[in-house]
């Protein structure tokens, strides 16, 4: 009973606890207003300078391959060493083409054996036409009033048109000599040109770069057999945007950074049209190779158009916003947000239009304001 009593007691003291509690009513407090670093507009000469970074490139590379094909038999290079113009590199079986040529140049001796004995024969055929055309001459004027002079007459007419006929073959084959002879001396040239298809040899000073193919293998037109590369200069590659491209010429000097030096290089091309995918240009700048090696990352300095008097305002001062761009103005003790338009980036500076030199502006962390929001300047920076 004394259990149930107490149990009873403890309800009783707990509801007339709940049925006497106080009220209460949340009060809202109102925020401080937002602290603000601002900073203002200035004027500031701007140089600005893009760098791009890209690779070292050997400044010339050919990569050789046989235009017949044949059995390599004579290997002369391995990869890296320096060979000069001309010299030969490899070489395939040239029996073939040499019994080729030898066989051309027989032709073209009997054609032309035979082009000579044709003009004698020619002339020899138009003198007898001449004899027979006068003794043709000398009958007709005797008369033709025997049997006899009937009969020599008539002969000697035959002969005349036989010899006619054949100076016009000869004649025919003498006026096309000058053809047969063309086309005798055409295989010739080809013939002469297929033995020296057998010799790769290199087209410039240069490093060979790698080798494909060993004495024995046998390589058809087309085949990768030899790559060669220029490295005595070499070229840096990058690719610059539709702006930067619009400032450079071909053979500009522009600066290059390799591993913290300077280095100065040429622009030697500047495509026109940008790449359909990265809407960039490619670009190559040479420069002396100078113990530097292909492949190696270099950074290229581009100057860009020069702006006295621009108006610029901190990096972090510019709002993006729904593909607008915005800084906020200091009026009153409230910001206000005004729009503007970014004209060239320079370090963490941002040359803009829109607003006046001098004017206050909030420098950084606008992403959490709102137009019209009420701040406190802050005076540490």
């Amino acid at each position: 009973m004394k259990g149930v009593f107490l149990t009873i007691v403890s309800i009783v003291i707990v509801a007339t606890l709940v049925w006497t509690r106080p009220e209460t009513q949340a009060q809202l407090q109102p925020l401080p207003p937002a602290r603000v670093l601002t900073e203002q507009v200035q004027h500031m000469d701007i140089q600005p300078v893009t760098i791009i970074t890209g690779k070292l490139q050997p400044s010339r590379k050919s990569r050789l391959h046989f235009e017949l094909s044949g059995r390599v038999t004579q290997r002369n290079i391995e990869p890296g060493q320096q060979v000069s113009e001309n010299s030969v590199l490899l070489l395939i079986d040239d029996g073939d083409f040499l019994d080729t040529v030898e066989e051309s140049r027989a032709l073209l001796t009997r054609e032309r054996d035979a082009v000579r004995r044709d003009q004698r024969l020619l002339d020899l055929v138009i003198s007898e036409r001449e004899i027979q055309q006068r003794e043709l001459q000398r009958l007709e004027k005797l008369g033709q009033e025997s049997l006899s002079s009937k009969s020599k007459y008539d002969e000697t007419l035959r002969q005349s048109l036989r010899q006619q006929a054949e100076e016009a073959q000869l004649q025919h084959s003498v006026d096309s000599a000058k053809s047969r002879l063309m086309i005798q001396q055409a295989a010739l040239k080809k013939a002469e040109r297929n033995l020296q298809r057998t010799r790769l040899t290199a087209p410039f000073n240069a490093t060979v770069n790698s080798v494909a193919v060993e004495v024995g293998d046998y390589v058809s037109p087309g085949q990768a057999a030899i790559e060669l590369v220029q490295i005595d200069e070499l070229d840096l590659y990058v690719e610059v945007t539709a702006a930067v491209a619009s400032i450079l010429q071909l053979g500009e000097q522009i600066k290059v950074l390799i591993d913290g030096e300077q280095q100065e290089g040429r622009i030697i091309a500047l495509s026109a049209d940008p790449d359909p995918n990265t809407n960039t240009h490619g670009m190559k700048v040479r420069l002396p190779s100078d113990g530097l090696y292909p492949g190696k990352l270099a950074q290229a300095v581009i100057p860009g158009s020069f702006l006295p008097n621009a108006l610029v305002v901190p990096l972090s001062a510019i709002l993006h916003d729904d593909g607008q761009t915005y800084i906020f103005l200091i009026v009153d003790e409230h910001v206000q947000r005004r729009q503007v338009k970014l004209i060239q980036r320079y370090q963490d500076w941002q040359v803009i239009r829109g607003v006046d030199q001098g004017t206050k502006i909030v420098a950084r962390d606008v992403a959490a304001l709102a137009d019209g929001q009420a701040v406190t300047v802050d005076t540490d920076k």
